[in-house]
């Protein structure tokens, strides 16, 4: 039985996970996505987990991409088959019930930075390269980076980004919006945790809640996004979190939730 790619480390309400293949710069195989939907399965079903970060063993790589060997022989069914299992094995992470953190170190490119994108927060070291250089292979991004880029820094930049094809430095990363904070490579995962640990001393009802408002909110019209977000605002206060909260605020105290 082989090793799994996938390192988690669990934590007080949250997980790590690493990818290991340092030797192929984390690469995406299909075993390290099979490796990935298995620990986000077992994640996922642990009650106590409430987040994860997702960063890539070594300081040159976050995911350099996909297996380009493999995918020069493709036939169309066999390019849709492994574009399928690329969708199914990001959407596990977008769609989990969990708070997602990339920590990104070093290149994120191609089927990487698509990976990066399916979490709902980066943090990027100084030396961290991005890109989609796919339209370059003749080949374009097959795991949600058409989508994905575009609804996180907008139409044109994610344009420029996967027509040209150019790696793009953590400062202009940053200057765009595709990474929320940059550090230096020696402090990047001290800074993830720290944000991790910061978001899970709120409310996890209402950051459930937002969470889910902020991303199906971007599929919806804008009235009713609104509408949504009048219910979800008044369904928490059939629960217990609303008056822990706003009590501990009224007496200045800190809420346990």
């Amino acid at each position: 039985m082989r090793m799994s790619f996938i390192k988690t480390e669990l934590k007080d309400g949250y997980a790590i996970l690493t990818i290991e293949r340092i030797e192929a710069m984390n690469a995406l195989s299909e075993d390290v996505l099979s490796d990935l939907r298995k620990a986000m399965s077992e994640l996922t079903a642990n009650q106590k987990m409430r987040g994860l970060i997702l960063t890539g063993s070594g300081e040159k790589a976050f995911c350099a991409g996909a297996d380009i060997n493999k995918m020069a022989a493709f036939s169309t069914v066999q390019a849709e088959a492994f574009a399928r299992l690329g969708h199914e094995s990001m959407n596990t992470i977008a769609n989990a019930n969990l708070i997602s953190i990339a920590a990104i170190n070093g290149v994120a490119l191609g089927g990487g930075l698509e990976l990066a994108l399916s979490c709902d927060i980066r943090i990027a070291s100084t030396n961290a390269r991005m890109g989609l250089p796919e339209t370059g292979l003749g080949i374009i991004p097959g795991f949600g980076g058409t989508q994905r880029l575009s609804r996180t820094v907008g139409a044109a930049a994610a344009l420029e980004i996967i027509l040209t094809g150019d790696f793009v430095p953590a400062g202009r990363a940053y200057e765009i919006g595709l990474v929320n904070r940059l550090c230096e490579p020696a402090e990047l995962l001290s800074q993830a945790e720290a944000m991790m640990q910061k978001m899970l001393s709120k409310g996890p009802d209402a950051q459930r809640q937002a969470r889910w408002l902020v991303h199906s909110g971007l599929d919806q019209p804008l009235t009713a996004g609104l509408e949504r977000e009048i219910i979800g605002f008044s369904e928490l206060f059939g629960g217990s979190e609303p008056s822990v909260g706003l009590t501990a605020f009224i007496e200045k105290k800190k809420p346990q939730f």
